[in-house]
């Protein structure tokens, strides 16, 4: 029959409804709660739709088709209705989309998927999934200021995961185990970008754009590679083999290196664009130290902390006495005051001007420098330095916090008449850095490129352009001094716009801000969130004792081993929902505009969760009462039910359970609308990576159902089906969509092994010497007990090819009918 959706005129079959005849035009009309040929006796009422003729709306699941219908799907009228229905059901719905530790972290990095990873064993798994945003997990992985952890839910059990130590630890493992991570590359697209500075942010941008298939090439000005990396942490943060480990990583995509090429001396601006570069990236960092704008500031042996950590990581040899101040409060006078006492020097003493609890500088390195005998003078601030006989005199004036300002910001004020002074040998500043002090020169094109009024380079936030036409610029050198994590997501992005301007694309949406949260704060959390959470302590870093270490440069922070590490990673509590790929829910409210802060969600658990089935994890504080699980049972195995309904239509005390009739095919979890049922093998949230979709031919029997594999690099993610593809229409039994594991199990054989004599070892040989073996062993029994002496089981994984061939080679080759297959129907 005839019938009209949306304005387009199409056939149906008679006795379908309106949502099956929609479904097979290929129209979208939304529904929580139908499964093929179910409705729920609670239906979402997401379906509804207009029927000419109808006074009201009417539920496209239960509603056939009618010669001459005529149905309107979206209009503005039918979106209202829907987006009424999702505020409601999201006002019970308590989950977190996203983890806290994955929305704090600056790159966006899928946190909470590596941590699972590396609860499983996946340690590969987990470096590719870091290095999906970042590229630089060995360096960020040893300086990372861990917003993270700052976030980390677990603090409110004991202490948070150590986050950061996990992403070392898959970063030096694969290195240990000498692991080609086959980073993925597109094809080549003829375009060619040049970066300007070889940095953390330098080589982010050629990383992310030669993964686009864009020709790279990086200039830098220095001998190595690597920029603050190489030359602004000491070797006791960053080992040189390992950054060098790092870089070369990301060289083997094919990127072009050009280094002791200094921007403005060996090249210009406009050189690069004669050249045929479609674009340009400077990401030059702040290799410029702001000046110590105090007397005495430019006096020998008074120097900045980029040039004294210059003098550190290229090994310079140089003599600092035996007393010395730095002055400055943030990580980089922290790491300089560090790097002196291993150089011989006595005394070390920082001095900052405001209390010690208010250093800019995170409080875990300052105890790593009160450990290594670093002293602390706070609340004092430098008047001037004079040249003396036995070295540099140092005045200082003592400071108190002045009355708050329009802010409530207490400025530190003198305190006259507190002058002091120290003898010292040496003084190394930080008082900040900058891109440039007066500009950049070289060209005409240098000339004009604008700077900020802090000397770094001015970029528009949102595409990174400067004001010259093609020419790009992120990391520290548009934000100041930054950490490296934030120099890499500049540089990110920064290569992101790029690759839509040369290529001419439109830019890929960003992921959305929708995320339904158990509380945005630790205070916003309920105490029953965690109930019955069992305590574990956070795993501590092994490190050498100071007494030895100030003694070299040689790496303090020892990093976790294996145990330590499955350990530490066990203990995540998986805040985000490892059904953020498939949940409608979520889809849904954010395709409908669905505005959480207004609508408001689930306050508190109201459900303690079920881990007692084999398979299966039970949440039933995201459950919308939708009944997809207990209607795409062909089993009768779930008994769902609920002690009444809400004044808006809402189930209250919500009752799973699965009786004796489960067979575990998982289906339910596949077809639950939210991640109110979840897979237990399936921990890792599938939440901004590329995932493979391989469809194939379960290996567990003859049946040959159809299975759709959700891959990334080397590792199964999850295994479904799908409703639509015979012959099993998204059945399958406990193996095909559980019994998968053994892929990634330590213990799984992936070569031959051959005992060549009775009591000897197993050793591994190659197919070809395996076959051969077997066909002496078979020659030998042949020539001496005959032909009915064998027999042959074929598996149950055989394809139908497969038995036939091994029938006819049983009993043409062999001479015997001692055949048979071990799971017969």
């Amino acid at each position: 029959m005839k019938i009209t959706i949306n304005g387009m005129e199409i056939i149906a079959q008679e006795s379908i409804t309106i949502l099956e005849a929609a479904k097979q035009a290929g129209i979208y009309i939304p529904t929580l709660c139908h499964v093929r040929g179910k409705n729920a006796d609670n239906p979402c009422g997401l379906c509804v739709v207009e029927v000419e003729g109808s006074e009201t709306p009417v539920r496209s699941c239960d509603t056939n088709v009618q010669e001459g219908m005529c149905i309107s799907t979206d209009s503005e009228a039918m979106k209202k209705l829907r987006s009424e229905r999702l505020a409601i059901l999201a006002e019970t719905h308590f989950g977190d989309c996203k983890a806290p530790c994955n929305l704090t972290c600056p790159g966006q990095i899928n946190v909470q998927g590596y941590i699972a990873h590396v609860a499983k064993g996946q340690y590969e798994e987990a470096l590719r999934l870091v290095m999906e945003r970042n590229p630089f997990p060995f360096s960020v992985g040893r300086v990372c200021p861990r917003f993270c952890e700052t976030k980390c839910r677990r603090v409110l059990v004991e202490e948070p995961i150590a986050i950061n130590h996990l992403k070392r630890f898959v970063a030096d493992w694969c290195m240990a185990n000498k692991i080609d991570l086959r980073i993925p590359k597109d094809l080549a697209t003829g375009k060619k970008v040049a970066v300007i500075g070889g940095g953390p942010a330098g080589l982010t941008g050629a990383y992310f754009l030669s993964r686009k298939g864009h020709e790279v090439t990086v200039y830098e000005a220095a001998p190595k590679l690597g920029g603050m990396l190489r030359y602004g942490f000491p070797e006791f943060k960053i080992p040189k083999a390992v950054l060098d480990y790092e870089i070369n990583t990301l060289l083997q995509l094919g990127i072009i290196v050009q280094t002791g090429q200094k921007w403005g001396v060996d090249y210009t601006l406009q050189d690069l664009k004669d050249s045929g570069f479609d674009a340009i990236l400077i990401a030059i960092g702040n290799p410029v130290d702001k000046l110590l704008e105090i007397p005495g500031g430019s006096l020998s042996g008074v120097m900045g902390s980029s040039e004294f950590l210059k003098k550190i990581t290229t090994g310079e040899d140089a003599d600092y006495g035996k007393r010395a101040v730095v002055l400055g409060g943030n990580n980089i006078a922290v790491e300089s005051a560090r790097a002196l006492v291993r150089s011989g020097v006595d005394e070390v003493t920082i001095i900052y001007p405001r209390p010690k609890e208010e250093m800019p500088a995170h409080e875990r390195n300052v105890k790593d420098a009160e450990s290594e005998g670093v002293k602390f003078l706070d609340m004092a601030s430098p008047v001037e330095i004079g040249a003396v006989d036995s070295g540099l005199d140092i005045e200082l004036i003592r400071m108190e916090l002045g009355e708050p300002d329009k802010r409530g910001k207490r400025n530190p004020v003198e305190i006259s008449g507190s002058n002091m002074h120290l003898q010292v040998d040496t003084v190394v500043y930080s008082m900040g850095k900058m891109a440039s002090k007066d500009g950049f020169a070289g060209g005409s094109l240098e000339e004009c490129l604008e700077l900020t009024p802090a000397g770094n380079i001015k970029s528009n936030p949102r595409n990174f352009l400067t004001n010259l036409e093609g020419i790009y610029a992120a990391g520290d050198a548009t934000s100041g001094p930054r950490s490296v994590i934030q120099a890499v997501v500049g540089a990110r992005r920064s290569a992101e716009n790029i690759h839509v301007q040369i290529m001419g694309v439109e830019k890929e949406a960003g992921e959305g801000r929708f995320n339904f949260s158990r509380g945005k704060s630790f205070n916003d959390v309920v105490p029953e969130t965690f109930t019955g959470i069992s305590s574990a302590h956070r795993g501590q870093m092994p490190e050498r004792q100071p007494e030895s270490s100030i003694l070299d440069f040689e790496e303090v922070k020892l990093g976790f081993n294996e145990e330590m590490a499955r350990k530490e990673a066990e203990r995540c509590l998986s805040c985000g929902c490892t059904a953020f790929d498939r949940c409608d829910l979520k889809r849904l409210s954010i395709d409908n505009d669905i505005n959480l802060n207004k609508t408001g969600m689930g306050k508190k658990p109201l459900y303690e969760k079920d881990a007692s089935h084999p398979a299966i994890t039970v949440d039933l504080n995201k459950c919308i009462f939708c009944q997809r699980c207990m209607n795409s049972c062909a089993y009768d195995a779930l008994e769902l039910s609920a002690s009444g309904f809400d004044e808006k239509g809402r189930a209250e005390g919500i009752s799973l359970l699965f009786n004796g009739k489960c067979v575990s095919c998982g289906k339910c979890v596949d077809n639950c609308s939210t991640g109110a049922l979840n897979k237990k093998e399936q921990i890792v949230p599938m939440v901004n990576e590329v995932i493979e979709e391989v469809r194939t031919t379960c290996p567990y029997c003859g049946t040959g159902c159809q299975l759709e594999l959700k891959v990334k690099g080397n590792t199964l993610m999850e295994v479904t089906a799908n409703p639509d593809q015979l012959p099993n229409y998204g059945d399958l039994c406990v193996k095909g969509r559980f019994g998968h594991s053994f892929l990634s199990h330590p213990d799984r054989l992936t070569t031959p092994l051959v005992r060549r004599q009775k009591g000897g070892d197993l050793e591994p040989v190659s197919w070809n010497e395996a076959l051969d073996f077997v066909v002496d062993k078979f020659r030998d029994v042949l020539a001496d007990k005959g032909p009915d002496a064998l027999a042959g089981l074929s598996s149950a994984r055989c394809t139908t090819e497969e038995n036939y061939v091994f029938q006819k080679f049983f009993r043409l080759q062999i001479g015997t009918n001692n055949i048979d297959h071990c799971a017969r129907y």
